[in-house]
């Protein structure tokens, strides 16, 4: 789906694109796996996004706030980060093997003051939050200390706010020459940008199930196979990395998200897209 030409570019966020299409898509699975729901279909993706969203400004997620995004898996990363977004709020993703210590950084310099987590990370969110701005850790499953992330999902609806084409849509951190992590903000002209060249580019269409390995890298190229897959009406398959060749079986994949440096078995058959790790 293209954005229409009434609108300048980045104007109609990348949230709102995939709430619109949600409906004409009814029950085709949009997320299978992960530590979320089991399975969620487009209409539900979109349902349990505007909730969130809604839970999220109840609990004081402003517009323009930072948001930290510490999940292990691709389900949660797509439902935490939409949800934020939904809301107005900008996510951060905060890399899988980063120390406590660069985790707290992080936060502290985008002046975070939620995250969203989900177990087996939870204990590590939790030690970090304890060393920077963070107020409220929310896990998509049961942890102790955390609030539950099914615990956003009765306070209303929230229709996706829009965004300012200049203004940051995603907000990734990456290593530095000097070993250190700075941010490098993604706007949501540049996001618009980079989700127009995959059209053209990468090919995804709606019958293709799309294995996804848990979140690599900086999130900036991951976080755009995962949109583009789930706005071309793709279904994206959460799975491990040691568990794409077998997921690919089961679910008759066609393409998969993995970091560069994984070999995976059943890659001779899919279409590969690889992420910078």
């Amino acid at each position: 789906m293209t954005m229409g030409t009434e609108a300048p570019l980045g104007e109609v966020t990348v949230t709102q694109r995939l709430i619109a299409v949600a409906p004409s898509r009814g029950r085709h699975r949009a997320l299978v796996g992960g530590t979320a729901d089991p399975a969620c279909s487009y209409a539900e993706l979109a349902a349990t996004v505007q909730a969130a969203a809604a839970g999220l400004a109840w609990r004081g997620l402003q517009p323009r706030d930072v948001i930290g995004v510490y999940v292990p898996d691709a389900a949660c990363y797509v439902l935490a980060a939409h949800a934020i977004r939904a809301a107005g709020g900008v996510p951060t993703p905060v890399a899988t093997g980063l120390t406590v210590p660069e985790i707290a950084g992080q936060l502290a310099d985008c002046g975070a003051r939620m995250l969203l987590t989900a177990p087996p990370l939870a204990g590590s969110a939790l030690a970090a939050a304890d060393r920077s701005w963070v107020r409220q850790v929310i896990s998509f499953g049961e942890s102790p200390g955390t609030i539950q992330f099914s615990a956003l999902l009765g306070m209303g609806t929230l229709p996706a706010m829009p965004g300012r084409a200049h203004d940051p849509a995603l907000l990734p951190y990456a290593r530095k020459p000097d070993g250190m992590l700075g941010p490098v903000p993604v706007s949501h002209h540049e996001m618009s940008a980079v989700l127009h060249r995959l059209e053209i580019e990468a090919g995804v269409c709606e019958k293709d199930v799309v294995l996804a390995a848990p979140p690599i890298g900086d999130g900036r190229s991951y976080t755009a196979l995962l949109d583009h897959a789930l706005l071309c009406g793709a279904t994206v398959v959460a799975a491990g990395a040691d568990e794409l060749a077998t997921a690919a079986d089961i679910y008759h994949g066609t393409a998969m998200i993995v970091a560069g440096s994984v070999a995976v078995g059943a890659g001779e058959r899919l279409r590969v897209f690889a992420v910078a790790s």
